[in-house]
């Protein structure tokens, strides 16, 4: 009645006053507002249904800002999402490991230079002088220069170059974990000239039958030798050793040379693993690696005249914080990680300030049934309720449409990426999914939600609706932070395309396109090389 007696004195008219009725009468329409009486009544489960009535027909009734609120609030977290796919898999490594919490591989530092490897004696010196070494291991990788081994299966007549192959000691499969399609995986390896294959190149040369007991003629510069397969395991998980096959140590080939490295100073080219017993305190286990280093290597160090020391590095540290010299594959950086989470928030932000901006910039026209729900007996939290509640809406519609961009845009992902992602790989997909798309609503609705139910009724029932200096000052910071941060983000990502095209068009002195690089890796390609070269340089068309 204030409100009634304020306009009847201001405006001396009859018609604002009963333009006011015909408002507040009409907020009683069924499904749109029902009486504050009626509310208290309701449970929580028909209130937010309620809230979510109200936010649908807001949505409906106003398409083109909906559209516009949703498609930006899909875009950022099509994006996040991808990005997060990406990081959930760089940190997905070496994770399937049993007691992978006590595996540790031991690394050198000579003359100041950190390597990955180790001394050949060193995995057995420490299994034998520790009791805190439970087991020990080693891995070789194949000859330097050589990245690919030439296999030959006499049966089919199927022949293929395959890497990533590694020379390991039998106590291999007691210290790393592998899923194994075929065969025993603790006894795999105990027998010289023994190989398992990973899933991908069993298939190669057998096709789906069990492979195991059959025989691989593999091809050194240095002659043939036969290798007998005795288990399949399948690559279904990351690790910082991206084996294709498993090669015994003990073997006829290089397994003479193995057993001759006895020098504690040179070749620390033996990638060595240790698995710590429960309870083991690694650091103080690392402190006593000095004195036995010096105890067995002290005179192989003083004849070959430098220093050298060992350290411990914990298994699911490698991929991500290891880059030193000799490693087993290129490895991932944990900086870039940072980087690649920082913009899939920057870039949800982005959505989520641009959806407040808007939100705040069609505040004269909910101003109206702000007022009149107040008018009614609406309290405040009921009203930032619902607003949050048409937030939240927008964000699972978004979501939605999300999902489709994702679906749409992984494979070019995966092509620059060079990896194979799919949003079903991600453990308790739904349950992310979820929980990005609360936040993103409550993040994206609550200064809205906060601003709008701040309104006073009187003021704007009588359409003197002024945004305070909070408000401007804060509405003017979410659009200078969302440029910036766009400028900032266009800025990166034209500097790494001017850095990919430079790398990609430089002038490498040669004309690659005319080069043909050909493997010699058998016994013949060998000796018929130099006939090869000379027969080469002595044609004129050359």
């Amino acid at each position: 009645m204030e409100l009634y007696e304020e306009r009847k004195g201001k405006n001396g008219k009859w018609k604002a006053d009963i333009r006011f009725i015909i408002d507040v009468l009409l907020l009683f329409r069924p499904g749109i507002i029902k009486p504050i009486e009626e509310y208290k009544q309701l449970n929580t489960y028909d209130m937010y249904k309620n809230y979510f009535k109200i936010g649908w027909r807001s949505l409906v009734k106003n398409k083109g800002y909906s559209f516009i609120n949703i498609f930006g609030l899909a875009i950022g977290m099509a994006a996040c999402v991808l990005i997060m796919l990406y990081v959930a898999d760089e940190m997905s490594y070496d994770k399937h490991h049993k007691d992978g919490d006590r595996i540790y591989r031991i690394t050198s530092e000579i003359k100041g230079e950190r390597m990955a490897g180790a001394s050949a004696p060193i995995a057995e010196g420490l299994k034998k002088d520790f009791q805190e070494v439970e087991q020990s291991t080693r891995l070789l990788r194949f000859f330097p220069g050589m990245n690919e081994m030439l296999l030959k299966e006499e049966r089919s007549q199927k022949q293929f170059f395959v890497g990533n192959g590694f020379y390991v000691d039998s106590t291999f499969l007691q210290i790393f974990t592998y899923d194994f399609k075929f065969g025993n995986d603790h006894t795999a390896l105990n027998e010289p000239n023994t190989i398992i294959l990973s899933e991908e190149i069993a298939t190669k040369f057998f096709g789906n039958e069990n492979p195991v007991d059959q025989v691989l003629k593999i091809t050194l510069p240095f002659g043939e030798f036969n290798y007998t397969v005795k288990g399949v395991f399948r690559t279904n998980h990351k690790s910082h050793i991206p084996a294709n096959m498993l090669l015994s140590m003990d073997n006829s080939d290089i397994g003479s040379w193995v057993k001759d490295q006895h020098d504690w100073a040179t070749n620390n080219i033996f990638h060595t693993y240790v698995k710590l017993r429960k309870g083991t305190d690694p650091k103080y286990f690392e402190s006593k690696l000095a004195k036995f280093l010096e105890r067995n290597g002290g005179e192989d160090l003083k004849a070959m005249g430098f220093n050298k020391s060992l350290f411990i590095q914990w298994l699911p540290d490698i991929y991500l914080h290891s880059n030193y010299e000799f490693e087993i594959a290129p490895n991932g950086n944990i900086k870039y990680l940072y980087v690649f989470i920082s913009i899939a928030v920057f870039m949800l932000l982005i959505a989520c300030i641009n959806f407040m901006n808007l939100s705040t910039a069609r505040s004269e026209r909910r101003a109206k049934e702000v007022g009149l729900r107040k008018v009614i007996g609406a309290e405040k939290h009921s009203l930032i309720s619902q607003f949050l509640s048409e937030s939240i809406l927008m964000s699972i519609l978004a979501l939605m449409f999300g999902v489709l961009l994702i679906q749409l845009t992984i494979p070019v992902f995966n092509q620059l990426t060079n990896k194979h992602l799919s949003l079903m790989q991600l453990q308790n997909v739904y349950v992310w999914l979820v929980a990005l798309t609360i936040l993103t609503g409550l993040l994206a609705g609550l200064y809205p939600a906060f601003y709008l139910s701040s309104f006073k009724p009187v003021t704007v029932l009588k359409g003197k609706l002024v945004n305070t200096f909070s408000a401007v000052t804060i509405r003017k910071g979410l659009v200078v932070f969302q440029f910036t941060i766009s400028i900032v983000l266009i800025l990166s990502a034209i500097l790494i395309g001017n850095q990919v095209k430079f790398l990609t068009n430089t002038n490498l002195g040669f004309n690659k396109n005319q080069k043909i690089v050909l493997r010699i890796q058998t016994t013949e390609a060998n000796k018929n090389a130099e006939a090869l070269k000379t027969e080469i340089l002595t044609n004129p068309t050359l």
